[in-house]
This record gives structure tokens, sequence and C-alpha cells, in this order.
């Protein structure tokens, strides 16, 4: 099979992305891939690296049921002729049961009895626990990894509307999520614009609020989605230095006639940026299937 990008070809779709108000972020895996790939050894190298790396228990690699680290990848079942999985956006600033030393479990600062900064009021001790959500994390990195170029083109009539690369280290830039879209998502964006950049933002507010525990006032402005009818293009920005996602820079302004664009990353540094950012594109991707 000749290799082909999905934004310069047209592909029957093998994986796609959705939003479940209910539910979250689901991964969907058509059936034919499956039965090509059906598992992931435990010792591959890949696995062996995340697994050395943040110090994983478990492995599960067959497809159909809990996958990835820590089955960190919530089954659904089949629908569709595909395999449907949840990606889990789990609580990561934990209480410890502890007061806060800032405040001394006061809830407030000293100096103009506002909310203390360090425990948002609480009077707890609060500390950020990455272990589940690097789990989800490492598991999307291996899985998105081996689906980049499938070996074969599925049976399904949809075509694939984008592929994403993530990464996942402990450190900055370690939550990076890139990849490419093809020419419906293009067109999608240039017929309505902005319009429906509110739904985007809602999915990214709802994983931010359940990872962080709440959303600060001060990141009300800092979750952003821009879709430029004239271009084509996507901006979408969540809390952080500059976080972001946006055609790169050999896409510039202009996209090619039937051609889509890859997007790239901008100071992702952790999993709650990741995948804020990966929901914002599940949402998209439903958009655009609907047309």
């Amino acid at each position: 099979m000749n290799l082909k990008i999905v934004s310069a070809d047209a592909i029957p779709c093998w994986y796609e992305l959705s939003w479940s108000k209910r539910l979250g972020i689901i991964l969907r895996v058509h059936l034919d891939f499956v039965n090509k790939i059906k598992r992931i050894p435990r010792n591959s190298p890949i696995v062996r690296k995340h697994s050395g790396d943040f110090k994983f228990s478990k492995f599960s690699g067959d497809f159909g049921k809990d996958f990835g680290f820590n089955d960190s990848l919530k089954f659904l079942g089949e629908k569709n002729n595909f395999q449907e999985y949840i990606v889990p956006t789990p609580l990561v600033k934990k209480d410890t049961g502890k007061k806060c030393s800032s405040c001394n479990g006061l809830g407030t600062n000293e100096f103009d009895g506002d909310k203390c900064l360090f425990c948002k009021g609480t009077g707890r001790s609060l500390v950020y626990d990455y272990t589940e959500a690097f789990a989800v994390s490492a598991t999307l990195t291996i899985l998105f990894l081996l689906m980049r170029f499938p070996e074969i083109e599925t049976s399904c009539s949809l075509l694939q509307l984008m592929t994403v690369q993530t990464i996942s280290i402990a450190g900055p830039n370690g939550g990076s999520i890139s990849g490419e879209c093809n020419r419906e998502v293009v067109d999608w964006i240039i017929k309505h614009g902005s319009n429906k950049a509110p739904a985007i933002v809602s999915a990214m507010r709802s994983v931010w609020k359940k990872m962080e525990g709440g959303i600060s006032s001060f990141y009300n402005h800092c979750f952003q989605v821009n879709l430029s009818g004239d271009t084509g293009l996507f901006h979408i920005c969540c809390p952080g230095d500059a976080c972001e996602i946006g055609p790169n820079c050999d896409s510039g302004f202009n996209v090619g006639e039937g051609e889509g664009y890859e997007f790239s990353p901008h100071n992702i540094d952790n999993p709650i940026q990741q995948l804020t950012l990966l929901a914002s594109l599940a949402v998209l991707h439903d958009l655009v299937r609907k047309g």
C-alpha cells in the first residue's frame, strides 16, 4: 500500500475522536484496523520506555477491553463497526488531607483577607498528582503512534478527518499534541467560521474543571477558539504560557486547493492542557462530521 497522508489524500476512516457531554472524550477505532493489529505487546520498546519512565504497574494491549497503562482507556463496546473507548480526564489537583501551610488552614490571605492563592480558599493543602493523567496520556501517545500510518485501508465509508500525535514526558512541552486535518475540516471552517466555537470552548472548560477541580477566574479568558472563515485555519488556546495548537509554519495562511494542513503545539506542558486541547479536537471532529 502506498503511503498516504490525511492532509493530502482521501483515506477511509480508521479512527476518530468524539465528544459526549456525559462521558467526555471518546476514541473510536474501526474494527478492520483492530482485526489487523489485534494487540500491542507489553514488551514492545515504546511500552517498556513509558512504563519505566512513569513506573506504571501494568499495560493491557488487547483491544476490545479496558486498554493501556493501568487500564486507563475504558472500553464501551462496539457500534457501527467501531470499538469505542472513554478517554478519562482524572482529577489532578488533589487534597492531601492536611492544612494549607500558607494560610494555616484559614483559607484566606493574611494581607487582604482574600482567598488564599495556594489552597483557593479551601484551607487544605493541595498537590498536583499526575499519575492517572499520565497513564491516559502515555496510552494515547502509544496508540496514536501505532495508528499514524495504518497498513490497511478500512471498509469505512467515511473519510479520516484528522490524525493526532501526542507526547508524554514529565517536563516542559511534555504534553504536546499535534496532527493534521483533511480538506473537509478546512471547508467546514470556511463555511461556518467561529459560529460553533462556543461548543468547543464549553468542552475545554469541562475537561479543565474536572482535572483542576475548578477554573480560576484568572483563566476565564484563556479558553479561546478561532476558526477562520477566510482561510479554514484554526487556533485553539487554553490556560498556560501561550498554550495552543494551530497551523504549523509550513501551512502559512494559505491552504492549497483540495488540501488540508498540519497543526502544531506551542507550550503544552502537561496532561491537563493536552487533554483539554484533545477535547477541542473531538468537538471539532463531531461538528465537521455533522456538516
